[in-house]
């Protein structure tokens, strides 16, 4: 039994694809780093496990390499990802089969470039589609792959894919649909309700946009919007950069018991906000990471003040000391 645990955004979705399309017969489930842990476990003893896209949760990394070992031992476990690997991991601490890992890269194209020999080479598309999806363009692959094809139509299916993807990220059983068609090299302007999808996502985003707005507060060089009442949080953390010019923008939403948040920063900003969140989480409580400029994180509702307060003072700009002041 070969089992697919992927991210479910546009980098995850896409990787399945390309790994269902190694391996047609795998089931695809889709997880996160708070819940990776969970399937690790309940995957079979002897089966084939491919992790794609998922950062390594800091607060169970012990465990979670136990398990990939043992499941290792019995069976294959891959684990394809471009995420930092939490402080102080070593590549040889993931106990794992394979490990392909690469920052800067998009977990597309790094799940392309592994199965290359295997796949259908027009697949490329798909992991050019991923990698636009994910922000990661800047490769020697996906400026190489770029030029055989037509640039403004692979723009426009990424956006699509990714549009319609965000539009209900619950929809497991609909991502499931889009991976097997994207294994077979189905382009999305092919695959049912991707057109609709995108369209409801993108008046939504318009609408986070316009709640931004009205709603966003920025202190210093942090611009937020707290309680977001729906729409996308990443988005909407990018919305607070781009009308108010902070170099840092942060949206979150209250649930009963945590407080889920994202976290942008300006292109050209020198914070590591994956650094910077697993740092304030590992001391405060709470789980968080992802990449230099976009991370979340997710922090009990009674902890939501301190962690506020802790990021405000962590971002904020060093002043040069006076060295007219003699003491």
């Amino acid at each position: 039994m070969i089992k697919i645990l992927a991210h479910g955004d546009t980098d995850g979705v896409c990787s399945a694809a390309l790994a269902k399309a190694r391996f047609p017969k795998a089931e695809v489930w889709f997880t996160r780093p708070v819940t990776l842990l969970k399937d690790l476990e309940e995957a079979e003893e002897g089966s084939t496990v491919i992790v794609l896209d998922i950062a390594i949760n800091e607060t169970q990394k012990e465990t979670i390499f136990k398990r990939m070992g043992e499941l290792s031992s019995a069976g294959e476990v891959l684990y394809i990802d471009h995420h930092p690997l939490p402080p102080r991991t070593l590549k040889k601490d993931v106990s794992c089969t394979q490990f392909v890992h690469e920052i800067g890269a998009s977990t597309s194209e790094l799940t392309f470039r592994l199965f290359q020999p295997f796949l259908d080479p027009y697949l490329d598309r798909v992991a050019l589609w991923g990698a636009i999806g994910d922000y990661c363009e800047e490769t020697e692959f996906v400026l190489e792959t770029l030029n055989k094809y037509n640039r403004h139509t692979i723009y426009m299916e990424a956006g699509l894919l990714s549009q319609a993807l965000g539009e209900v990220p619950g929809d497991y059983h609909y991502k499931r649909d889009v991976v097997e068609l994207l294994s077979k090299n189905t382009p999305p302007m092919e695959i049912p309700e991707i057109v609709e999808r995108a369209t409801k996502a993108t008046k939504r985003e318009w609408e986070t946009w316009e709640y931004v707005k009205k709603h966003v507060t920025k202190e210093g060089n942090l611009a937020m919007v707290l309680d977001l009442p729906s729409g996308s949080l990443s988005k909407a953390a990018f919305h607070c950069i781009g009308v108010t010019g902070a170099d840092i923008g942060l949206a979150t939403r209250r649930g009963e018991r945590e407080v889920d948040m994202s976290l942008r920063r300006k292109a050209g900003v020198k914070i590591d906000l994956n650094e910077l969140l697993r740092g304030i989480v590992e001391r405060i409580g709470g789980s968080g990471g992802g990449h230099e400029g976009a991370a979340g994180a997710s922090v009990p509702v009674e902890l939501f003040d301190t962690f506020l307060e802790t990021l405000k003072k962590e971002i904020s700009p060093i002043l040069a000391r006076d060295t007219s002041l003699r003491r």
